[in-house]
Formats: structure tokens, sequence, C-alpha cells
């Protein structure tokens, strides 16, 4: 008999995956990091090794990443591209692991949106400062931290609005019901819209996704091996287009959310405050919608 810290793949496939798992997120994650990362969820639940030792192993690989982009060097570069695609790989590892031995919870989810921001910040300043160290020109560090700066903002982006709604909660002396709204879990893509605003700005927030960045990186790290003269040339290019891209449209994110009331609209459409009986003043176990006529039984 197969015993808990000795599953088998298939029984490991059913019981680690998340509904839809081939469906939504990213094409890399769904074709590439989840399916693969049950090989190493096997491998870590045999060593009896924890979900936060796997994102701290995570972390590890991706700062070893950076340190060898920052060597600007051409085997440099095809390492450091390599093992971000390792950190890319173990952060679906740890997920699996939590889920099989039942240990899921927000510590590991604090600690697996920590490692993705100081993924963000060192990968960025490295690409700048390994050119800088190939080049002999400084100013690339500078193109680094621009970067770094731009694609940590946009990671930032939800997590200072979440930020803003948990101190609401915590500061209403009322209760409120979740209700859904923008920020729930992942949908299929829509694809690139037709009209609008969007159809310019969809393509260049998509250029800044991790996995987009790690797929460029890979082509990078082509380049490096077979045509080096390429691959400095692009490096430069590259980084030119991020240091002018990725801090603008962070900045211009942030300017529209505050502009649009987007945190202020996104709870309003989360929560839901559940109104107390007037003449008690404790709960009457109703739910009374601003926009309903009567009120309705309360969800559970």
């Amino acid at each position: 008999m197969i015993g808990p810290d000795r599953p088998t793949l298939d029984t490991l496939r059913t019981r680690v995956h998340k509904d839809r798992h081939r469906e939504i997120g990213n094409w890399l994650a769904r074709r590439l990091g989840r399916p693969s990362a049950v090989y190493g969820t096997w491998l870590a639940v045999r060593l009896g090794v924890s979900a936060h030792q796997v994102t701290l192993g995570a972390l590890a690989v991706a700062i070893a990443s950076a340190l060898a982009i920052g060597t600007g060097s051409r085997a440099g570069f095809v390492v450091g591209v390599g093992l971000a695609y390792m950190a890319f790989w173990l952060d679906h590892v740890d997920g699996q692991v939590a889920r099989w031995r039942g240990t899921s919870s927000l510590d590991g989810v604090y600690f697996d949106y920590l490692m993705h921001h100081v993924i963000a910040l060192t990968q960025g300043f490295a690409l700048g400062y390994g050119l800088a160290a190939k080049t002999g020109d400084l100013r690339w560090a500078i193109a680094g931290f621009a970067i770094a700066l731009g694609w940590t903002f946009l990671g930032l982006h939800n997590d200072c609005r979440y930020k803003a709604a948990f101190q609401r909660l915590k500061c209403e002396a009322r209760s409120f019901r979740v209700d859904g709204g923008s920020g729930g879990r992942p949908a299929p893509p829509v694809g690139w819209p037709r009209s609008g605003r969007g159809r310019w700005t969809w393509p260049l927030y998509k250029i800044c996704e991790p996995h987009v960045i790690l797929l460029g990186l890979a082509v990078l790290a082509s380049f490096a091996t077979f045509a080096p003269v390429v691959w400095l040339a692009s490096w430069r290019i590259g980084m030119l287009g991020m240091a002018a891209l990725a801090p603008t449209l962070a900045f211009g994110r942030a300017a529209r959310s505050v502009l649009r009331g987007s945190a202020e609209d996104e709870f309003a459409r989360w929560f839901r405050p559940i109104e107390v009986g007037s003449d008690t003043g404790h709960d009457d176990g109703q739910v009374r919608d601003p926009g309903a006529t009567r009120p309705t039984a309360r969800s559970r």
C-alpha cells in the first residue's frame, strides 16, 4: 500500500492541481510549470521537504539567477536564465506540496507573494547591472533600477489596494459578506481588446508580465549561446524599451486607479455590509441589499 509520504505520480495529479489548472493562468504555467511541477512535488514529498522550504529554495535560486546575470558574461547570462526558469518551476512545486500535505495557509501565500516581489526587484536590476558590467557604461545600471522599480510597482499595485481594503475592514464596526468582484480567481483570458484604450495598453502590460519576460530571456539566452553580437544588441534594445515602458505603465496604472477611485469601487463590489436589527442591535440573520426592495437570505 502506498503511504502518504510515498504517493504515485497519478495519485499526486488527482490531488495537487487546482480546478481548471489547464485553463486558467498564463501559457507557461498551464503548459510547462504546473504539469512538470508534479515531478518536483513527488521528490519533495519523499524527502520530507515542506512547502515553506520549497518556497525558500525558489527564492534562493532566483537570487542566484540575478547574481549570475549580473556578472555580464555570456555564460553567466545563460546560467542565470536557466536558474530563473528553475525558480519559476519551484514556485509551482511549493503550492502542490502544500495541497498534498494539507498545509495551505495565509502564511504560505504571504511568503509566496513576497518572493515574487523580490524576484521582480533583483531580476530587473541584475539585467541593467549585468549590461553595465559587460559594456563598462554605468548608465545601464540606472536603466536596470528603472526596470526593477517598474516591475515591482506593477506587482505592488494590487497588493497595496488589498491592504487598503483590509484596513477598512479592520476599522469598520459592522460586518461584511464577500459578494465577489474583480480580483477573484483568474478567468480564461479574453484576448486582445478590439476597441478603446485597451487595444494599445493590453499588449504593453503583457510584455511586463513575468512569464513573457521569461520567454524573452530564453530568446536572449539562445542568442548568447549561438550569436553573441545579436545577443548584446538585443540586450541593449530590450533594456532601453523596458526601462521606458515598465515605470510608465506602473505609475500610469497607479494614477488611473487613484483618479477613478478603483479601490473604493472594488471594495464596494467585493464586500456588502450585513445590517443589524434596529431594535436588538444584533444580526437579524438577513442581508439587505441597498438596491433591493426586500431583504434576501444570507448566503452560507
